[in-house]
């Protein structure tokens, strides 16, 4: 194109043009807020960890790339409609990314680069939604970067934030360089050193703050706009069908690169939509925002995408793909060709606007990144200081403006928008992934004003299509984000490890060893008393008065009962802000206090206010030495669909007893039925009936099903007799044998008021996505129902009530000399276990070492039988043995005992017995617990050298205890 047929405009006319009319900026002069006051715990008011004091526009500080930010747009207009919202989204997507990508798109896909555009559309559609439902859930500064380091945790939070601010310096990098390209049309400069010129006013903008521009934005992106729609217009008559069809001869076919050249290209393209969920930042200022924040969004990005496409279309049909895929200014050859002569001068000045426009944006939301990471210590603090005079966080917007010219000087425009694409669309990827963390999670405090349509069908797609769409765009995407996911865990273990302490929501829902390891960091404050009965409410209980009868009954009339209304809140929330009771909660409390007069039982009132509600209870339930923590039975609506149920750890790990209760309006019980198996809890079932039965005045009856003993009815008779001599009052038995075993105990529910059972065995990957038959008969019964478990640690502790025989006596009698080893030495599990079950055949007569082995594996799949403080009790039931048969080893060092363990072991005490021999395995597992794990035993056992010396000092303690 002949520069005769252009306008000569000077850049110093341009360059205030953008300054004057496009070049956006906050108003950074928001006042400091003072920190939040100090206040003092109420006496039944119990809240965790106050908040730190930030500055109050920086805590306003709403998603990147809207030009004005929250802080600014919330004092003056709180009430944004729809139609506003929907101008505020078109003016943060409208990026310089159309004025070069379609040049190279059609030179990687063809005439079939518009559909790249439409394609690309669609598949932000996903993550814009979903950004939507976590902007109402989570109204905080951050966005992408927040939502993912609160969903996964401090180390991805410093690897998505690095991610995210890469993306926008390359946009805003690939903005300047682009706008060279269209300057030199109209003035003969360099365009390097321009783009870094430039840069620097952008810098300097950015420190000194330009305030009140947002509206003249809207008017300057309202006419870049009009400008395209006019193109587009103008140009459809222009259309040359063969082109669109490729049938001239030499054309390439319409998917040039094929699908996978199209997927790559819609990888491409895919950052001109990037400012589609901005809009989700204004969230708090948007009048019903659960409908005007998805409704902008939608009709934001069939605006921009119907613009987008069609310049893409009109390009391809005017041109063939081999005359605009090494142009570096196709719109300006369009407007030229449509227009004539007079298009280029009017192209060039829409994109110096748009472009300086997007590069002063992109420097500013970049800028932030740096900004918000030091808040939360996992960048240097230098990024989070503010100038003195403008308020601005200098030092974060002068690295970002240094980094931003080394891209400009070593990258080309082609690898700057690939990369700049690729970070973004493994963000989005990933906020999808977060959003199902914070659903699976069932966080009391999540409770977004608009949910995304067709969870999780929705995330998962915008997963799966980001993954392939990475995978398309080739090497230089996936080094990118391996480079930059290195570059991420490096900071993070160098200096966000040892600052940051917060815990993601993956975290919180997955095992939680740091609750055992580090007891000091409860996230809660409070003094409390010893408790005998915890009974926790989480707020969606059906009848929280029932719950708490049932916690009255367990802890007796001599107990003491300890009601903890929990409530959970999110980071950004001051715990002191959320010390007053709710109406509901005052209620609540007076209906307790009353019950508890009624029933004469010692009982107290407590709402405790936490960010880490499962990390409140377990304390609570460590600091009180209770013997029972009561909660209400989860439906399954209120546990995840794609996760494991985020309770379970807790439940599994509680250090005390465990009772989960299903109300079923029933309140007199008179008719227990009694579901004890073979396994870890039925002692602690068996007890419990007994005590319940004594305080409702109920009969017990041991109701199971022969499945339980594989169809052999003569050890379900055996066990089943066991389980009633552990009962003080008059019992009765009911073996049940039809042949759908949950259908039969289900129809035997409907004959009592209550069921009592115990918990399942721990099946963490099975529970994912199978009910467990514990579960359906909690579920499906006809009464109320009560399930039960005993910590690990505790080892039937139950068990040692008077008519169990002293510790001494029942070791002594079933220790079998041959099988005690002292400080052998393995290297991991499972040569544990052939070195014990080798250690058991010299006693078990009959039996070889791999038999025993497998039997104990297949126990040890069922539940782990670490005990904690480096113990484990390796057991199995085996028919065909005459008696149960007890041996012991300690090792030399300890090894590592699974996911479930809390600590290393290195004290195995294994037992075997046969099916109708389970009291003798139950008060073996009790004396054992009364002469170990209660006593200081535990290091003269681990210094035992010899087999001899290890008898010795097992049978000297429980002699010394039974003296």
């Amino acid at each position: 194109m002949s520069r005769s047929h252009a306008a000569r405009l000077s850049a110093s006319a341009l360059m205030m043009l953008a300054l004057g009319g496009c070049v956006v900026g906050p108003d950074y002069t928001a006042p400091v807020t003072d920190p939040p006051a100090t206040f003092a715990h109420a006496p039944e008011q119990v809240v965790g960890e106050a908040a730190e004091p930030e500055a109050a526009w920086w805590q306003l500080l709403g998603d990147p790339m809207l030009d004005d930010l929250i802080n600014t747009a919330r004092l003056a207009n709180p009430d944004l409609r729809t139609a506003e919202a929907n101008v505020r989204a078109a003016r943060a997507m409208l990026g310089g990314e159309i004025f070069l990508l379609p040049a190279i798109a059609a030179g990687m896909t063809g005439a079939s680069l518009w559909l790249a555009y439409l394609l690309a559309a669609l598949l932000v559609i996903p993550a814009a939604l979903t950004k939507a439902e976590l902007s109402t859930a989570i109204p905080a500064a951050g966005g992408s970067y927040l939502f993912v380091e609160r969903a996964i945790g401090p180390m991805a939070g410093t690897i998505a934030g690095l991610g995210l601010w890469l993306s926008l310096l390359l946009k805003s990098a690939f903005a300047l360089a682009v706008l060279g390209y269209y300057l030199a049309l109209v003035v003969d400069v360099p365009t390097t050193p321009v783009a870094l010129v430039l840069l620097v006013g952008v810098m300097a903008l950015n420190v000194v703050g330009v305030r009140k521009v947002g509206k003249v934005q809207t008017v300057v992106v309202g006419a870049c706009l009009a400008v395209l729609a006019v193109l587009v217009v103008v140009g459809i008559p222009q259309i040359e069908r063969l082109h669109l069809l490729h049938a001239t001869p030499g054309d390439p076919p319409w998917l040039a690169g094929g699908w996978s050249g199209l997927m790559a290209t819609v990888g491409l393209v895919f950052i001109s939509y990037a400012g589609v969920t901005k809009i989700a930042a204004i969230a708090e200022e948007v009048r019903d925002e659960g409908r005007n924040i998805p409704l902008g969004i939608v009709i934001s990005l069939l605006v921009i995408a119907l613009v987008y496409t069609l310049v893409a279309w009109v390009l391809a049909g005017i041109f063939t793909p081999a005359e605009i895929a090494g142009d570096t200014t196709p719109i300006a050859t369009l407007a030229h060709e449509v227009f004539g002569p007079i298009g280029v001068p009017i192209i060039v000045v829409t994109a110096f606007a748009a472009l300086v426009s997007m590069a002063n944006a992109g420097l500013l939301a970049a800028s932030r990144f740096p900004f918000a990471m030091a808040r939360d210590h996992l960048a240097p603090s230098v990024f989070h200081r503010i100038h003195r005079r403008y308020s601005t966080p200098h030092w974060a917007i002068v690295v970002t403006g240094v980094a931003m010219g080394i891209i400009v000087v070593s990258f080309d425009v082609v690898r700057i928008a690939k990369l700049a694409s690729a970070f973004m669309i493994a963000a989005f990827a990933v906020v999808n992934v977060a959003l199902i963390l914070f659903r699976e999670s069932k966080a009391q405090w999540y409770e977004p004003r608009f949910q995304a349509p067709l969870y999780p069908w929705l995330q998962v797609v915008g997963v799966v299509t980001g993954i392939a769409i990475l995978v398309a765009m080739g090497s230089i995407a996936l080094v990118g984000l391996v480079v930059i996911s290195a570059l991420g865990v490096l900071l993070y273990l160098l200096y966000g490890r040892t600052r940051s302490s917060r815990l993601g929501i993956l975290r919180q829902i997955l095992w939680r060893k740091d609750l055992v390891r580090d007891r000091s960091n409860t996230g809660s404050v409070s003094a409390l008393g010893r408790s005998r009965t915890i009974v926790a409410l989480f707020g969606d209980e059906p009848s929280a008065e029932a719950l708490v009868q049932i916690g009255m009954t367990l802890a007796g009339p001599t107990g003491e009962v300890e009601v903890v209304a929990l409530r959970e809140v999110p980071e950004q929330t001051d715990l002191s802000s959320m010390l007053e009771l709710d109406d509901r909660t005052v209620s609540l409390e007076r209906r307790v206090l009353a019950l508890a007069g009624e029933r004469g039982v010692n009982t107290r009132f407590e709402q405790v206010v936490t960010r880490d509600v499962r990390r409140t209870l377990y304390d609570r339930a460590s600091a009180t030495e209770s013997n029972w923590v009561i909660m209400a039975w989860r439906d399954r609506h209120r546990r995840g669909h794609i996760v494991r149920d985020p309770m379970e750890w807790l439940m599994a790990r509680l250090p005390c007893n465990l009772a989960v209760f299903r109300d079923a309006g029933i309140r007199t019980y008179r008719h227990l039925m009694v579901m004890a198996e073979p396994g870890p809890h039925d002692a602690l079932v068996a007890h419990t009936a007994d005590d319940l039965a004594a305080l409702f005045r109920a009969d017990i009856s041991f109701v199971n099903h022969a499945a339980a003993h594989q169809g052999d009815r003569g050890a379900a008779a055996a066990y089943a007799a066991q389980m009633q001599a552990l009962c003080e009052a008059e019992t009765r038995a009911e073996l049940l044998h039809g042949p759908d075993d949950v259908a039969e105990l289900v129809a035997a529910s409907a004959r009592f008021d209550l069921v009592v059972l115990g918990a399942p065995p721990e099946k963490p990957l099975h529970s994912m996505f199978f009910t467990t038959r514990e579960e359906t008969l909690m579920e499906r019964a006809h009464c109320a129902v009560v399930r039960l478990k005993t910590p690990r640690a505790e080892v039937h502790r139950t068990l040692g009530r008077g008519a169990v025989e002293p510790a001494r006596s029942v070791i002594a009698e079933r220790l079998a000399p041959e099988a005690v080893a002292a400080r052998r030495t393995v290297r991991d599990k499972s040569r544990l276990f052939s070195e014990i079950a080798g250690l058991m055949a010299t006693a078990a007569p009959g039996l070889s070492a791999a038999a025993i082995e497998q039997s104990l594996r297949e126990r040890e799949a069922l539940q782990s039988t670490a005990m904690g403080q480096g113990i484990a009790i390796p057991h199995a039931t085996i028919a065909g043995l005459s008696q149960t048969y007890l041996g012991v080893m300690t090792l030399a060092q300890p090894v590592d005992y699974g996911d479930q363990a809390e600590a290393p072991v290195d004290v195995c005490f294994c037992l075997l017995g046969p099916p109708d021999d389970r009291a003798s395995h139950l008060r073996l597992l009790s004396a054992i617990a009364t002469a170990v794990i209660d006593s200081d035993q535990l290091p003269q056992l681990r210094q035992a050298q010899s087999k001899l010396e290890l008898v010795a000092a097992l049978q000297f303690e429980v002699h010394e205890r039974s003296a």
